[in-house]
């Protein structure tokens, strides 16, 4: 389910990047940012030529503009052709053409801007537990929550020394982000272990934080599913990956955040911004990657350093 989810959002990112190549959209005052703007100047189709005349001089009509020689006559047509099989393709789309020998027509087609939209949030660092939880309430979630704390409403930040680092501070914009969100699920991992394997599952009021079991990196290969090689692989940063070192590996297997959200036009860049980088805020700090994977053999000791007050409900296969 998840897999679908996230190969959905990816292929729908695709289609909107080829579809805001395709349809550029030409109005001179629009200020979507969810497509790009090109406003491009139309040709004519201007055909001169001569008017019909019963004369003998009709081969010897002059057609030049410039030309003010009384001895031949002169004939200029002016016309705009535009046939009736081509007329939607040829159709003036010059919002400022007022031109009345052509017709006009101004297409506008914005991408979805107005229904759901689909976004996947991805990282190879662990979320601070306390950060993340600070994120989480900022959620429409009403249930699934440790009760919130008084310190956690109100913390003077004026005072360097009363700051609290656990707490998440974004913008109101973020926050009404945030509060629209339907839908979010996905893999999760927190910096109270670098074994257990966590599931994001949020649903409306509804979260719940599901302990999947461990992450197929910390099992030898030898126990993973043949016919679940490629797709276990597929999942992590570097394929070449081994434990054993992880103290000082650049890689870390399959462990990551991958979280697809739905909500309503969350297919907005600005939008996807806001999430990721509230999100962003919630992943360990270099100073606290460095005590993490300082410790990153000791689970007891990362549980100390790292506390999560999110309980995670074991999930039995």
């Amino acid at each position: 389910d998840h897999r679908d989810a996230i190969k959905a959002a990816m292929a729908t990112k695709q289609q909107d990047q080829q579809h805001s190549l395709s349809t550029e959209c030409k109005d001179p005052n629009c200020a979507d940012s969810n497509h790009s703007h090109s406003h491009h100047s139309h040709s004519h189709d201007h055909a001169h030529t001569s008017s019909p005349s019963t004369t003998d001089h009709d081969d010897t009509k002059c057609d030049d503009l410039q030309c003010t020689d009384p001895s031949h006559s002169h004939s200029h047509t002016h016309s705009h052709h535009h046939n009736d099989d081509d007329e939607k393709e040829n159709e003036c789309n010059d919002p400022t053409c007022n031109d009345p020998s052509h017709t006009h027509s101004h297409s506008h087609d914005h991408q979805q801007h107005a229904g759901i939209g689909t976004f996947v949030y991805q990282s190879r660092k662990p979320f601070h537990p306390h950060r993340l939880l600070s994120f989480l309430r900022k959620l429409p979630v009403v249930r699934g929550l440790p009760e919130e704390k008084v310190d956690e409403v109100h913390v003077d930040t004026s005072n360097e020394s009363n700051r609290d680092d656990d707490v998440l501070e974004i913008s109101k914009e973020s926050q009404s982000t945030l509060k629209s969100i339907l839908r979010s699920k996905g893999f999760l991992w927190c910096a109270d272990s670098n074994i257990k394997a966590l599931y994001w599952s949020h649903a409306g009021p509804s979260f719940d934080m599901q302990c999947i079991g461990r992450w197929w990196t910390t099992l030898p290969r030898s126990q993973w599913p043949e016919e679940a090689v490629s797709t276990i692989l597929s999942d992590f940063d570097d394929p070449d990956h081994q434990e054993g070192d992880d103290a000082h590996s650049k890689s870390v297997g399959d462990r990551r955040q991958e979280i697809v959200f739905i909500g309503p036009d969350i297919a907005n860049r600005m939008k996807q911004v806001a999430i990721s980088e509230s999100l962003d805020k919630c992943l360990l700090t270099d100073e606290e990657w460095d005590t993490f994977r300082s410790n990153i053999n000791d689970e007891n000791e990362l549980c100390k350093v790292f506390p999560n007050p999110i309980d995670a409900r074991m999930v039995s296969y």
